[in-house]
């Protein structure tokens, strides 16, 4: 049966950067992370390709399919009908996004790159928690909440409930302003200090809290905000 879909409006990408140092429990102290200037010419690129693969492709559900393990052929907007081209590009994507069961966080870009298609474009906050185990990888990536337009009221007890099940030995997490200005107000700073806290007390370091922006990002642990 043939699969359809509205056509989005938008499926906006992000490069995944890498660093080449491997971090293991106390990650991203000595890294210094900004933002790199957005490139014209990439950036009319990416967008004439995003352009291209629209009717066929949904770039936000091929995303998340990848980082939840599932098949992201699924992202396909048809069954029937889909270029050869397209579908050739999917097949690859599908070896190269597949998680990788030895994949660890080496730093907060790493994070980054898997969040920010999913909440750069948002019109309302989401709070998401990423579970690390004790070498860095990825157990689960988690939504916490959906807020309105101003702000997420974040539960301690519901955030580390999760980790505790999965025994975490750390989390990063992470929320969006629908600004688009990924800069921390105090109730961010004050949110980052009272789950430090927690996760002191039950042996769950809070390695870093991500602010995601439009095509921006930042990390608070990088900024001494909250640490």
């Amino acid at each position: 049966m043939a699969r359809t879909t509205t056509r989005c409006s938008l499926c906006p990408a992000a490069q995944k950067k890498t660093h080449k140092k491997i971090l293991m429990h106390q990650l991203f102290i000595e890294e210094a992370v900004d933002s790199l200037p957005i490139d014209p010419v990439s950036q009319h690129q990416a967008h004439a390709l995003r352009e291209a693969l629209a009717p066929y492709l949904c770039l936000a559900e091929l995303r998340l399919l990848a980082t939840c393990g599932e098949n992201i052929q699924s992202a396909l907007k048809s069954i029937n009908g889909i270029p050869e081209e397209v579908q050739a590009l999917v097949s690859l994507l599908k070896v190269l996004l597949a998680p990788c069961k030895d994949e660890r966080i080496t730093g907060p870009a790493d994070l980054a790159a898997l969040l920010m298609l999913e909440l750069g474009h948002l019109d309302h906050e989401e709070f998401w928690v990423a579970c690390l185990d004790t070498k860095n990888h990825v157990q689960r990536l988690h939504c916490l909440y959906k807020g309105c337009v101003n702000s997420a009221i974040v539960r301690v007890c519901e955030l580390f409930r999760l980790p505790l099940q999965l025994n975490s030995a750390a989390i990063i997490v992470c929320h969006s302003h629908p600004s688009g200005i990924p800069q921390a107000s105090q109730e961010d700073i004050d949110v980052t200090r009272l789950l430090i806290q927690a996760g002191d007390l039950l042996e769950i370091a809070v390695l870093d809290h991500l602010i995601i922006g439009q095509g921006r990002w930042v990390s608070m642990r990088d900024q001494g905000l909250g640490w």
